[in-house]
Protein backbone atom coordinates (compact mmCIF):
# COMPACT_ATOMS: atom_id res chain seq x y z
CA UNK A 1 0.00 0.00 0.00
CA UNK A 2 2.33 2.15 0.74
CA UNK A 3 4.48 1.61 -2.45
CA UNK A 4 1.60 2.44 -4.16
CA UNK A 5 0.77 5.59 -2.94
CA UNK A 6 4.68 6.58 -3.58
CA UNK A 7 4.02 5.52 -7.21
CA UNK A 8 1.52 7.61 -7.58
CA UNK A 9 2.77 10.61 -6.80
CA UNK A 10 5.97 10.30 -7.98
CA UNK A 11 4.05 9.77 -11.78
CA UNK A 12 1.67 12.19 -11.40
CA UNK A 13 1.14 14.86 -13.53
CA UNK A 14 -0.82 18.00 -12.60
CA UNK A 15 -1.34 21.33 -10.84
CA UNK A 16 -0.18 21.41 -6.90
CA UNK A 17 -3.48 21.31 -5.14
CA UNK A 18 -4.71 21.99 -1.65
CA UNK A 19 -5.59 21.01 1.51
CA UNK A 20 -7.41 17.81 1.03
CA UNK A 21 -7.44 15.59 4.08
CA UNK A 22 -8.15 12.31 4.93
CA UNK A 23 -10.30 10.46 2.24
CA UNK A 24 -12.57 8.79 4.83
CA UNK A 25 -14.97 10.15 7.23
CA UNK A 26 -14.02 10.75 10.35
CA UNK A 27 -17.26 12.07 12.49
CA UNK A 28 -19.86 10.46 13.80
CA UNK A 29 -23.85 10.63 13.13
CA UNK A 30 -24.60 14.58 15.19
CA UNK A 31 -20.81 15.43 15.84
CA UNK A 32 -19.40 18.75 14.64
CA UNK A 33 -16.07 19.66 14.51
CA UNK A 34 -13.80 23.44 14.51
CA UNK A 35 -10.24 23.74 12.97
CA UNK A 36 -8.10 25.72 11.21
CA UNK A 37 -5.59 24.59 8.54
CA UNK A 38 -3.07 26.10 6.17
CA UNK A 39 -2.25 25.31 2.23
CA UNK A 40 1.05 26.51 0.08
CA UNK A 41 0.67 25.24 -3.60
CA UNK A 42 2.88 26.30 -6.16
CA UNK A 43 1.94 25.27 -10.16
CA UNK A 44 2.21 25.84 -13.50
CA UNK A 45 -1.00 26.64 -15.48
CA UNK A 46 -1.66 25.60 -18.72
CA UNK A 47 -0.78 27.54 -21.67
CA UNK A 48 -3.62 29.86 -23.03
CA UNK A 49 -4.86 32.48 -25.29
CA UNK A 50 -4.69 36.22 -24.03
CA UNK A 51 -7.21 37.53 -26.54
CA UNK A 52 -8.37 41.49 -26.17
CA UNK A 53 -8.00 45.25 -27.54
CA UNK A 54 -4.77 47.60 -27.60
CA UNK A 55 -5.57 51.05 -28.51
CA UNK A 56 -8.64 49.56 -30.36
CA UNK A 57 -6.42 47.19 -32.15
CA UNK A 58 -7.00 43.08 -32.16
CA UNK A 59 -4.48 41.65 -29.21
CA UNK A 60 -3.88 37.90 -29.38
CA UNK A 61 -1.06 36.49 -28.00
CA UNK A 62 0.02 33.12 -25.79
CA UNK A 63 -0.39 33.37 -22.29
CA UNK A 64 1.66 31.44 -19.97
CA UNK A 65 1.84 32.09 -15.93
CA UNK A 66 4.18 29.92 -14.17
CA UNK A 67 5.47 29.66 -10.73
CA UNK A 68 1.48 30.26 -9.91
CA UNK A 69 1.70 30.27 -6.05
CA UNK A 70 -1.00 30.42 -3.54
CA UNK A 71 -1.37 30.38 -0.13
CA UNK A 72 -4.77 29.43 1.71
CA UNK A 73 -5.55 30.53 5.14
CA UNK A 74 -9.19 29.05 6.52
CA UNK A 75 -10.74 28.39 9.28
CA UNK A 76 -14.01 25.59 8.83
CA UNK A 77 -16.69 23.71 10.40
CA UNK A 78 -17.34 19.91 9.68
CA UNK A 79 -20.73 18.20 10.81
CA UNK A 80 -21.05 14.44 10.87
CA UNK A 81 -24.49 13.39 8.42
CA UNK A 82 -23.99 9.76 9.06
CA UNK A 83 -21.20 7.29 10.94
CA UNK A 84 -19.22 6.77 7.59
CA UNK A 85 -20.66 10.61 5.59
CA UNK A 86 -19.06 14.18 6.70
CA UNK A 87 -19.50 17.82 5.21
CA UNK A 88 -17.53 20.87 5.71
CA UNK A 89 -17.67 24.83 4.95
CA UNK A 90 -14.36 26.96 5.07
CA UNK A 91 -14.02 30.29 4.99
CA UNK A 92 -10.72 32.25 4.80
CA UNK A 93 -8.53 34.50 2.83
CA UNK A 94 -6.13 33.45 -0.13
CA UNK A 95 -2.67 35.38 -1.72
CA UNK A 96 -1.63 34.76 -4.96
CA UNK A 97 1.65 35.09 -6.41
CA UNK A 98 2.82 34.34 -10.13
CA UNK A 99 4.72 35.30 -12.97
CA UNK A 100 2.80 35.75 -16.33
CA UNK A 101 4.50 35.42 -19.97
CA UNK A 102 3.50 36.51 -22.93
CA UNK A 103 5.00 35.53 -26.34
CA UNK A 104 4.52 39.37 -28.18
CA UNK A 105 6.96 41.16 -29.14
CA UNK A 106 9.05 38.63 -27.67
CA UNK A 107 8.63 36.73 -24.11
CA UNK A 108 7.43 39.19 -21.92
CA UNK A 109 7.41 38.62 -17.87
CA UNK A 110 5.65 40.17 -15.56
CA UNK A 111 5.21 39.15 -11.64
CA UNK A 112 2.42 39.65 -10.12
CA UNK A 113 1.46 39.95 -6.24
CA UNK A 114 -1.90 39.75 -5.96
CA UNK A 115 -3.90 41.69 -2.39
CA UNK A 116 -4.70 39.17 0.22
CA UNK A 117 -8.90 38.42 -0.33
CA UNK A 118 -11.70 36.45 0.43
CA UNK A 119 -12.17 32.51 -0.16
CA UNK A 120 -14.19 29.90 0.07
CA UNK A 121 -14.84 26.17 -0.29
CA UNK A 122 -16.82 23.05 0.73
CA UNK A 123 -16.24 19.77 0.72
CA UNK A 124 -17.49 16.41 1.80
CA UNK A 125 -15.85 12.72 2.78
CA UNK A 126 -17.57 9.38 2.78
CA UNK A 127 -16.43 5.84 4.18
CA UNK A 128 -17.18 2.92 1.52
CA UNK A 129 -15.79 -0.01 3.40
CA UNK A 130 -13.76 -0.64 6.72
CA UNK A 131 -11.60 -3.62 7.25
CA UNK A 132 -9.62 -4.20 10.31
CA UNK A 133 -7.59 -1.10 10.75
CA UNK A 134 -7.88 0.03 7.41
CA UNK A 135 -10.65 2.30 5.98
CA UNK A 136 -11.67 3.03 2.06
CA UNK A 137 -13.33 5.90 1.20
CA UNK A 138 -14.17 8.99 -1.42
CA UNK A 139 -13.84 12.93 -0.86
CA UNK A 140 -14.89 15.93 -3.07
CA UNK A 141 -13.49 19.63 -2.41
CA UNK A 142 -14.14 22.68 -4.13
CA UNK A 143 -12.31 26.16 -3.49
CA UNK A 144 -13.18 29.30 -5.01
CA UNK A 145 -11.25 32.64 -4.75
CA UNK A 146 -11.44 36.28 -6.41
CA UNK A 147 -8.53 38.96 -6.14
CA UNK A 148 -7.20 42.25 -7.85
CA UNK A 149 -4.21 43.83 -7.88
CA UNK A 150 -3.35 47.15 -8.95
CA UNK A 151 0.06 48.60 -11.11
CA UNK A 152 0.97 52.08 -11.74
CA UNK A 153 3.31 54.77 -12.60
CA UNK A 154 2.93 58.20 -14.04
CA UNK A 155 0.47 58.78 -16.62
CA UNK A 156 -0.68 54.86 -16.81
CA UNK A 157 -2.05 51.93 -14.65
CA UNK A 158 -3.04 48.65 -15.41
CA UNK A 159 -5.68 46.48 -12.71
CA UNK A 160 -5.40 42.70 -12.94
CA UNK A 161 -8.34 40.97 -11.94
CA UNK A 162 -7.95 37.21 -11.16
CA UNK A 163 -11.13 34.56 -10.40
CA UNK A 164 -11.11 30.78 -10.59
CA UNK A 165 -12.63 27.36 -8.39
CA UNK A 166 -11.39 24.31 -8.14
CA UNK A 167 -12.69 20.75 -7.60
CA UNK A 168 -10.62 17.71 -6.20
CA UNK A 169 -12.30 14.29 -6.27
CA UNK A 170 -10.17 11.54 -4.34
CA UNK A 171 -10.16 8.36 -3.31
CA UNK A 172 -8.21 5.77 -1.19
CA UNK A 173 -7.29 4.64 2.46
CA UNK A 174 -7.23 5.62 5.91
CA UNK A 175 -4.70 3.37 7.71
CA UNK A 176 -4.55 2.65 11.97
CA UNK A 177 -1.05 2.97 12.55
CA UNK A 178 -1.46 2.51 15.90
CA UNK A 179 -2.26 5.92 17.47
CA UNK A 180 -1.92 7.45 14.29
CA UNK A 181 -3.00 7.34 10.90
CA UNK A 182 -1.72 7.36 7.66
CA UNK A 183 -3.74 8.38 4.44
CA UNK A 184 -3.90 9.48 0.52
CA UNK A 185 -4.40 7.82 -2.88
CA UNK A 186 -4.86 9.27 -6.15
CA UNK A 187 -7.13 12.28 -7.45
CA UNK A 188 -8.86 13.97 -10.52
CA UNK A 189 -8.25 18.00 -9.57
CA UNK A 190 -9.59 20.72 -12.30
CA UNK A 191 -9.08 24.43 -12.16
CA UNK A 192 -11.09 27.03 -13.71
CA UNK A 193 -11.00 30.72 -13.82
CA UNK A 194 -10.13 33.84 -16.08
CA UNK A 195 -7.43 36.72 -15.85
CA UNK A 196 -9.00 39.86 -16.71
CA UNK A 197 -6.61 42.65 -17.34
CA UNK A 198 -7.28 46.42 -18.38
CA UNK A 199 -4.43 49.35 -18.38
CA UNK A 200 -4.78 52.95 -19.47
CA UNK A 201 -2.30 54.84 -20.59
CA UNK A 202 -1.32 58.24 -23.17
CA UNK A 203 -1.90 55.41 -26.02
CA UNK A 204 -5.39 54.55 -25.04
CA UNK A 205 -7.21 51.84 -23.13
CA UNK A 206 -5.89 47.51 -23.36
CA UNK A 207 -8.41 45.19 -22.33
CA UNK A 208 -7.78 41.21 -22.19
CA UNK A 209 -8.45 38.01 -21.09
CA UNK A 210 -7.35 34.91 -20.52
CA UNK A 211 -8.47 31.37 -19.36
CA UNK A 212 -7.15 29.53 -15.96
CA UNK A 213 -7.10 26.00 -16.57
CA UNK A 214 -4.98 23.05 -14.78
CA UNK A 215 -1.92 21.78 -17.00
CA UNK A 216 -2.95 17.93 -16.69
CA UNK A 217 -5.85 16.46 -14.21
CA UNK A 218 -4.34 13.41 -12.30
CA UNK A 219 -2.54 13.80 -9.05
CA UNK A 220 -1.59 11.82 -6.00
CA UNK A 221 -1.69 12.68 -2.46
CA UNK A 222 -0.29 11.51 1.24
CA UNK A 223 -0.73 12.32 4.45
CA UNK A 224 -0.54 11.85 8.86
CA UNK A 225 -2.98 12.66 11.33
CA UNK A 226 -3.18 12.36 14.98
CA UNK A 227 -5.06 13.33 17.87
CA UNK A 228 -2.86 15.28 20.91
CA UNK A 229 -4.15 16.00 24.15
CA UNK A 230 -7.18 13.11 23.26
CA UNK A 231 -9.21 15.94 21.83
CA UNK A 232 -7.44 17.96 18.79
CA UNK A 233 -7.00 16.47 15.71
CA UNK A 234 -3.75 17.15 13.51
CA UNK A 235 -3.16 16.51 10.43
CA UNK A 236 0.09 16.92 8.05
CA UNK A 237 0.11 16.61 4.06
CA UNK A 238 2.17 16.34 0.72
CA UNK A 239 1.51 16.09 -2.64
CA UNK A 240 3.65 16.26 -5.20
CA UNK A 241 3.57 16.11 -8.99
CA UNK A 242 5.48 16.87 -12.08
CA UNK A 243 4.31 20.32 -12.39
CA UNK A 244 3.71 21.55 -8.71
CA UNK A 245 3.40 20.24 -5.15
CA UNK A 246 1.49 21.24 -1.96
CA UNK A 247 1.92 21.20 1.59
CA UNK A 248 -0.79 21.21 3.96
CA UNK A 249 -1.45 21.04 7.66
CA UNK A 250 -4.59 21.75 10.02
CA UNK A 251 -5.73 21.00 13.36
CA UNK A 252 -9.50 20.08 14.25
CA UNK A 253 -11.20 19.73 17.58
CA UNK A 254 -14.52 17.18 17.20
CA UNK A 255 -17.46 17.92 20.02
Amino acid sequence: MLLGLLVAIMSVSASGVGFIGTPTAGLEKGQWNVGVNYTYMSMDLAKTKFAGTEAGAALLTKLSINDNKIQRYYAGVGYGVTDVWEAYVQLGIADVKARMITDVPGDTETGYNFDNNFAWGWGTRYTFYEQDTVRWGASLQMNWLDTSWDDKGAGWKTTFDYADYDLLIGVGPTVDMGGWNLYGGPFFYMISGDLDIKGIDEDGVTKASSDLEADSNIGGFVGAQCTVMEKYDITTELSFTSDGWAIGAGIAMPF
